[in-house]
């Protein structure tokens, strides 16, 4: 059974002027904490401004996660419940056959999740394309930004599903994986724009914004 919370505040309709508690899926919780990732994809961004070699610590998409999403979606009381994880970029996070540098572990309070966290939560696999575990939809804001979707590819819940980015790197240093339309392991060039944002993070459950 999946598991949702609301938390923090974000534009999700056509109009991309509103505040919407935005929903989240949780992934595991244990020790007080919870890992958590947005429910739908929440905006549409390149993986890194420029077509050039890159990992998830280079990468501008990790530093808008950590500052322009983190300010605009969290009040201060809500950042603080927010944990700094030290984030695994190590080779053994991506696709094995794949034999490009995930770069340096990093100290994120939002970040990305890898292919092999995409594998253990979503079941994503380079083969399986017919997961709709993994599918993800768009909001209204994320389609108004020209989020890229395919009709014929439908989430459990008979959205049409779009593309999402993973931390890993693709099959070439310029490239990052991410999540098909048919929720198989894909890869893009990090230019691409079109691709949907799933934020993911640690949440600490004991904070006082709880009780």
């Amino acid at each position: 059974m999946e598991r949702y919370i609301t938390f923090g505040r974000y534009p999700q309709t056509s109009g991309r002027t509103d505040s919407t508690p935005i929903e989240w899926q949780v992934l595991e919780a244990r020790d007080g904490k919870a890992l958590v990732i947005s429910r739908y994809g929440l905006d549409v961004k390149a993986y890194n401004t420029y077509w050039v070699d890159v990992t998830w610590e280079t990468c501008t998409l990790r530093s808008w996660l950590n500052n322009e999403f983190m300010k605009k979606a969290f009040r201060a009381t809500e950042q603080s419940a927010i944990l700094t994880t030290m984030v695994d970029n190590s080779r053994g996070q991506g696709f094995n056959i794949w034999s490009t540098n995930g770069g340096n572990d990093t100290q994120d309070k939002i970040f990305l999740l890898s292919y092999a966290e995409a594998h253990q939560f979503f079941g994503v696999t380079h083969d399986d394309h017919n997961n709709k575990k993994a599918r993800v939809a768009p909001t209204a804001y994320a389609i108004a930004l020209d989020a890229l979707t395919a009709n014929d590819k439908k989430t459990a819940d008979r959205q049409a599903a779009g593309w999402w980015w993973l931390r890993s790197p693709g099959s070439d240093q310029a490239g990052a994986a991410n999540v098909d339309s048919d929720g198989s392991l894909c890869h893009d060039y990090v230019g691409n724009g079109r691709h949907l944002v799933r934020p993911a993070f640690w949440l600490a459950l004991s904070s006082d914004i709880f009780f």
